[in-house]
């Protein structure tokens, strides 16, 4: 859905009642976590002798519906609910017309009038269909229960549809839209290989890398019984002006203090097909991204890893803006893989003192030493200075 959108050919939308069930799915999960977690500290706190400074951070169910439906914005527009069609969805359900119905409920003696959601999902896209004269409406649902598989519909649906037929079109799989407006093309994986090692899609990638991993000392410094989300990564060991080699090895990381560097290295799982004018691609692309990341235990150090995206791409739209459909969690690289990151300060530090060359890469270093500290100190000091929030 997303190449088809961003291919500009055709629009994806939803109705405001879809984007609200979408959310409210993971709000309810999420409550479900949530009431767990509490029920686990409670009968853990009656069972410990002294006070636990572990909380659980606020619930925030709004804030958490906003989150996936920004999300999901991402993807898809929204059609608003009218007055129009939410009250004649709730006239259908009280005199259970289509897609409105009936369901028996196990313990309760009378069934159960439901459907005004389905009702103003499909009122939403008739409506719609209705103010765009010029354009088609594709219906895509699966719920073949309640509005059936298109080949006809029961009144007063098929009434709905009168003067639209010829545009509304109706899918019971995403596959089908897929055959509709897709067509399979050759694959030139060179060309594909060659835009990814470009300037703009590892600036791309750079920038994707440090909005999702950036280290927030708000959320990574107080104490919250679920620990932030880190990731795996190899430390440069450096090398001071007396001889001492310090760190190296991998650990976890919680950040990155400052937008990282990257370089492509590989691609694989190519699919491309032809959406209006322009080729668009779906690729598999494992990146090695470098800088100063934040450790576990607040301690900041040069370091490297590999990421793994899904990506959606267009060789033939240099217009068109990589965008990272899915992505695993970084892992560990070679000592190998970690000196071939471009602009990749040296591990040879040049302190106060020290009597080696001041090179580029030498002042380079300087400043991501003074980051380092100073980023550390700030950590400390705000760890230091914030107190435990206990349970009354």
């Amino acid at each position: 859905m997303k190449t088809i959108r961003a291919a500009g050919v055709e629009g994806v939308a939803v109705p405001w009642m879809v984007m609200e069930e979408l959310a409210a799915q993971r709000a309810l999960r999420h409550r479900e976590k949530f009431d767990a977690a509490y029920s686990a500290l409670q009968a853990l706190r009656q069972n410990t002798p002294w006070p636990l400074a572990t909380r659980l951070p606020d619930y925030e169910p709004e804030r958490l519906r906003q989150h996936w439906r920004d999300a999901y914005a991402a993807v898809v527009d929204v059609l608003p609910l009218s007055e129009s069609a939410l009250r004649e969805a709730a006239f259908r359900e009280a005199n259970v017309l289509p897609p409105c119905k009936r369901l028996e409920v196990k313990g309760s003696t009378k069934p159960v009038k439901t459907g005004s959601r389905d009702a103003t999902i499909w009122l939403s896209a008739v409506e719609y269909a209705r103010e765009h004269p010029d354009e088609t409406v594709y219906f895509v649902s699966k719920n073949t229960d309640d509005f059936g598989d298109g080949t006809s519909y029961q009144p007063p649906m098929s009434t709905d549809l009168q003067g639209v037929e010829d545009r509304f079109v109706h899918y019971t799989s995403l596959a089908e839209v897929v055959s509709r407006f897709t067509e399979s093309t050759d694959i030139d994986e060179d060309a594909i290989r060659a835009q990814l090692a470009g300037e703009p899609a590892t600036e791309a990638i750079a920038q994707e890398a440090w909005a999702k991993w950036k280290f927030d000392i708000d959320k990574r410094v107080i104490p919250q019984i679920v620990e932030p989300a880190t990731f795996e990564v190899s430390v440069r060991a450096l090398v001071s002006s007396d001889g001492v080699t310090v760190g190296g090895g991998r650990q976890r990381a919680v950040g990155w203090l400052q937008p990282p560097t990257v370089r492509f290295a590989g691609v694989g799982d190519v699919s491309t097909y032809r959406i209006g004018e322009h080729v668009w691609c779906t690729a598999t692309a494992s990146w090695l991204v470098g800088g100063l990341v934040m450790l576990s235990g607040l301690r900041a150090a040069m370091a490297g890893c590999a990421w793994e995206t899904r990506l959606l791409m267009s060789p033939s739209n240099r217009e068109a803006q990589l965008t990272v459909l899915r992505s695993q969690s970084p892992t560990s690289i070679s000592a190998e893989e970690l000196a071939t990151l471009p602009e990749f300060p040296s591990p040879r530090l040049h302190l106060a003192g020290d009597e080696g060359p001041a090179t580029a890469t030498g002042w380079r270093s300087q400043g991501s030493v003074l980051e380092l500290l100073l980023q550390s100190l700030t950590a400390w000091q705000y760890y230091r200075n914030t107190s435990p929030v206990e349970d009354a």
